[in-house]
């Protein structure tokens, strides 16, 4: 992950994401103004329609206790992708 051309806001490689692999994701909720992170296990990269930039990546989440969920992330979003 590096900055964008006005750097502030980060610019994913998503050449370089593997599926299955472990991130370790900081995004931003825009409404709430606060930032969220989780680490889990990279599931797919969404893809709209017309071949366009990827747009969101899944992820499953294995909380301490519970079931796993699956935490779908817009990439406008992220603040920091980490690989773990």
């Amino acid at each position: 992950m590096e900055a964008g051309e006005d750097r502030k806001k980060p610019r994913v490689d998503l050449g370089s994401l593997e599926i299955g692999g472990r991130y370790r994701v900081d995004r931003k909720h825009e409404m709430l103004r606060r930032s969220f992170r989780f680490t889990g296990t990279l599931t797919e990269i969404g893809v709209p329609a017309a071949g366009a930039e990827p747009h969101t990546l899944t992820f499953e989440v294995k909380p301490r206790f519970g079931r796993s969920t699956l935490q779908r992330v817009d990439v406008a979003t992220l603040v920091g992708l980490d690989r773990v």
